[in-house]
């Protein structure tokens, strides 16, 4: 089965306006059966917070590697838990937890199987190519209070960490940090914008270079009109199957 798959980030207008960099990262591993794909939002107020999201996101993709051939068993959950205990340990050395905060969104996709994992904001988005009303969706889950979310750096980011397995009928994903969602998705109830995702999708199916995908999701991140939407760093990934 052939995969097309494209990702970028983008900074947003807050951190270029002080000279900073995107705290966003995303990380894509195609295998021979599969795709693995990571989105992670480093948190605003963690000082090294790009730094945990750029290695959450490489040490998840590459370790679900070898799970792409049994996606629905339980070693692959546990290959998903370890690997973020693991970047957990790596950032310990290098200093406090809470200076790596970062979400965590993804999927593991091969050609019967689709593992979706999630923690904290964010959202998930699958969908039938075949019907677009048809669609699977990981919403964002939010703290306490406005503007706050889950981390993989907090103590009880188990309890926050959602896993389940999709249908094999959804086979278009979409996943975007929480600055991208802001308009690629509508929320109450959340659902793809038939006027962004959809021709995002057509015109992405149509490219056969993955550069060439890259670079037009980059472009679209960096919009005008995304900047008026949003001043947030702003993640999307799209897989199709």
């Amino acid at each position: 089965m052939a995969f097309q798959y494209g990702g970028a980030s983008a900074t947003g207008r807050s951190h270029l306006d002080q000279g900073k960099a995107c705290e966003d990262a995303y990380h894509i591993v195609e295998e021979e059966h599969g795709v693995i794909a990571c989105v992670c939002d480093g948190a605003g107020s963690a000082a090294q917070s790009a730094e945990g999201a750029a290695r959450l996101a490489l040490n998840v993709a590459m370790a679900l590697r070898s799970e792409i051939g049994q996606l629905h068993q339980e070693s692959a959950v546990l290959a998903l838990q370890q690997a973020i205990e693991d970047t957990r340990c790596q950032l310990k050395d290098k200093g406090p937890l809470f200076d790596f905060h970062s979400t965590l969104c993804g999927i593991a996709l091969s050609k019967d199987q689709c593992l979706v994992f999630h923690l904290g904001d964010g959202v998930v988005m699958g969908l039938n190519p075949d019907d677009w009303s048809d669609f699977v969706v990981s919403e964002p889950e939010n703290g306490e209070f406005a503007e706050t979310t889950f981390f993989f750096t907090l103590p009880e980011w188990k309890q926050s960490l959602r896993v389940f397995c999709a249908p094999r009928k959804y086979r278009t994903w979409f996943l975007m940090s929480d600055g991208a969602a802001s308009f690629a998705v509508k929320t109450s109830p959340w659902r793809p914008t038939p006027n962004f995702l959809a021709p995002v999708h057509s015109y992405l199916s149509g490219l056969h270079d993955i550069e060439a995908r890259n670079q037009a999701i980059l472009s679209t991140l960096q919009s005008a009109q995304a900047d008026r939407i949003t001043a947030d760093d702003k993640t999307l990934v799209w897989v199709n199957a």
